[in-house]
């Protein structure tokens, strides 16, 4: 059992051009078994994310939407039972929508004490990775915990409740979240996983094999 609430903001407000146009939270991703992905009756990429996040020890999540693919994403979230909060303009860059996420988490998720950063294209990490990461963040849990596979940074990120005032700001700076993650320090730790999931983001048709 986990001591601490942890909640998670679903990054998924993109256009997808890279991929033609498509909401990437709506693509089909692989099952349990890690067969091919996209088949007809598979799961979301939004749903795949919820129903691990849910089953490794998080509560809570908030997903943010915005043009153009807001409102067909939306109602995922809603069928899914998630939160939802709206970035009425993603052009200005992720960081916007990793603002607009976490100024959600402070106004609604009063009891939590962190958050998994997770961009909805990052759905493929495993159920036990993500358990391991709520596990290994105990040790320090107002810090930054960086899922790594072979030296690469991914997602989701583990942030403590004491940096989502920052984050909650960081469409304004300079590395948007990289930056908040910069000023940490030694607030920041790595946990080596055996999971390529965790850096495994679909920007392009190729990404989807």
């Amino acid at each position: 059992m986990i001591a601490a609430e942890v909640v998670v903001v679903i990054v998924a407000a993109g256009a997808g051009r890279r991929l033609g146009g498509v909401a990437k939270a709506l693509l089909r991703a692989p099952g349990a078994d890690q067969d091919a992905a996209r088949t007809a009756d598979g799961p979301t990429f939004l749903a795949r994310i919820a129903a691990t996040a849910a089953g490794a020890g998080a509560g809570r999540a908030v997903v943010v939407v915005g043009p153009p693919h807001g409102e067909r994403v939306a109602e995922e979230a809603r069928r899914l039972g998630l939160d939802l909060a709206h970035n009425p303009d993603p052009d200005r860059g992720m960081s916007s929508s990793v603002a607009i996420g976490f100024a959600h988490c402070e106004r609604h998720f009063a009891t939590a004490a962190a958050a998994l950063l997770w961009p909805v294209d990052h759905a493929r990490v495993s159920l036990a990775t993500v358990a391991g990461l709520i596990a290994g963040a105990a040790a320090d849990p107002a810090g930054v915990v960086i899922p790594t596979w072979r030296g690469r940074g991914g997602h989701p990120t583990w942030f403590g409740r004491a940096l989502w005032g920052e984050l909650a700001a960081c469409a304004g700076l300079p590395r948007g979240a990289r930056s908040v993650v910069d000023a940490a320090g030694a607030r920041v730790r790595r946990l080596e996983v055996a999971d390529p999931g965790v850096v495994a983001d679909v920007d392009h048709p190729a990404d989807l094999g």
